[in-house]
């Protein structure tokens, strides 16, 4: 059987970084090309013919939407080519889940697409992103990849782009998706998908990647005890046009969050009434009624950011948002 013809696209991150010290996980230097990362991985070259596409070479803590506008181009342009099988991305962990929930929406095409990254840089004892890349490329190399949308490949676990979430600071088994699962697992050598994800993507989904590399403001808010109203008015006061409040419990709004979303209303900003809480779902409740707000249903408070900014940017009204919210 010929060999699988796999697009892999570098944007730099740890799964890049170097530091002289090969016990020191941190204060590294994202210096490694897409070469050195293929040439550190001992038989990758054996499961597909492989091309190399570099779209950034930085931390991913400095990503910005103008990078991930042209990684998302970039992507798109190669899964239209019938030489492409599919494609495979490495990405900086900290707003790894940023850019994948982006390309679950925004790609049109039924042919896999992997996020994978690292935790430990390429010159550590015990370097996980060799592995994790291996693992990807296998992956995009599988039939049953076909048609789930994005994936991330992260510590043999496979999750769907629309629940993931990095859920700790620094250990390789840093990934999960709280209110999903994983989707499915590799092991020795065979790639196990147990289920496929529900919510709409891709052709299925109404948001597009925008012309312009530039996306609404949508701001989120952290609420506390005793956080101030202060924090609500600035925002709408210096421009964003939404609000996501990482709310108590389940989505419970403090005073100053109420009174928060009630100014946002007033000045025309919509407002959505996520969770700080990790997992679990935000229902429809009567606060929705009093305070104009949006529940945030099954996106944690930083998906619905996007959700928001994406919908905003196609010019997306009220309604349409709540659609998204519920069944995306």
């Amino acid at each position: 059987m010929s060999k699988k013809n796999i697009a892999i696209v570098t944007t730099g991150g740890t799964i890049a970084a170097h530091h002289p010290n090969q016990t020191h996980l941190g204060d590294y230097v994202v210096e490694q090309s897409a070469h050195d990362l293929i040439a550190a991985v001992p038989g990758l070259t054996d499961l597909a013919t492989l091309t190399l596409h570099e779209v950034s070479h930085i931390d991913s803590r400095n990503m910005s939407f103008a990078i991930q506008h042209r990684l998302i181009q970039t992507v798109q342009q190669l899964v239209d080519q019938d030489t492409v099988d599919g494609v495979v991305i490495t990405h900086g962990t900290d707003t790894l889940e940023e850019t994948a929930l982006l390309l679950h929406w925004c790609i049109k095409s039924p042919k896999p697409v992997v996020v994978t990254g690292a935790m430990r840089p390429a010159s550590a004892l015990s370097a996980d992103g060799p592995l994790n890349l291996y693992h990807a490329v296998l992956t995009a190399c599988t039939e049953a990849a076909q048609g789930l949308g994005t994936l991330v490949l992260m510590n043999d676990q496979l999750f769907s782009a629309r629940f993931v979430q990095k859920t700790h600071t620094s250990m390789p088994d840093a990934f999960g998706a709280p209110a999903a699962g994983a989707l499915g697992l590799v092991s020795q050598g065979r790639v196990y998908i147990h289920h496929a994800p529900r919510p709409a993507f891709g052709k299925a989904c109404a948001l597009q990647l925008p012309a312009t590399p530039h996306l609404p403001r949508v701001d989120l808010i952290y609420d506390y005890v005793d956080a101030p109203l202060a924090l609500y008015q600035a925002a709408v006061d210096t421009g964003a046009q939404a609000l996501v409040i990482a709310a108590v419990g389940n989505g419970s709004l403090s005073p100053s969050a109420r009174a928060g979303a009630l100014y946002a209303a007033e000045k025309g900003v919509l407002c959505v009434r996520a969770s700080r809480i990790p997992n679990g779902p935000v229902a429809p409740s009567e606060q929705d009624k009093r305070y104009h707000t949006l529940p945030a249903y099954q996106f944690s408070a930083l998906a619905a950011r996007s959700l928001c900014a994406l919908a905003l940017a196609q010019s997306a009204d009220r309604q349409q948002i709540h659609h998204y919210l519920q069944h995306y």
